[in-house]
């Protein structure tokens, strides 16, 4: 009896050993390579204006971007951006107008989908980039998917080594 109380016990405590183990694991883990395909110049053009998003090749924990809205007199818009990697989270951070950074959590990572979510933005609370056969498609968009406006870019220049 001393045995299969002992025995019990033990089968008790690993049990709740792995599920403490569970709390701690992060929610997400997200391989940072699946980023690559981002790297590059991606570029919209309507009539005389023209869109231009770079991102850098992901170097130490950060890729960094820039987007660029213009035609031939004026800048309409102009963001700084980054894509941070920290322990098992992966953020995207933009700075629209050069304001203050604003942190988007990713949810979804593979090989041709990303998609970052902060709720309590007003808007976008919802920003996903996808890799298309004739370039990339960035759409932000409140949570439940309303309010969505997609940006169609095609790829003008790979990224710089």
């Amino acid at each position: 009896m001393n045995f299969l109380s002992t025995a019990l016990a033990g089968v008790c405590l690993l049990f709740i050993s792995s599920a403490q183990d569970a709390q701690k694991a992060p929610a997400h883990s997200f391989d940072p390579q699946k980023l690559a395909w981002l790297a590059g110049t991606w570029e919209i053009k309507d009539g005389e204006k023209i869109t231009e998003e770079t991102w850098f090749p992901l170097k130490g924990s950060t890729m960094m971007g820039v987007s660029h809205t213009y035609d031939s007199k004026r800048t309409s818009f102009f963001e700084f951006l980054r894509i941070m990697v920290k322990k098992d989270l992966i953020s995207y951070i933009p700075q629209p107008g050069g304001d203050p950074p604003v942190p988007f959590l990713m949810t979804e990572l593979d090989d041709k989908v990303m998609v970052f979510e902060n709720a309590k933005h007003d808007h976008p609370q919802r920003i996903r980039y996808e890799r298309t056969e004739n370039g990339m498609t960035a759409t932000i968009s409140l949570l439940d998917g309303t309010r969505a406006k997609s940006f169609v870019f095609t790829r003008k220049a790979e990224a710089a080594k």
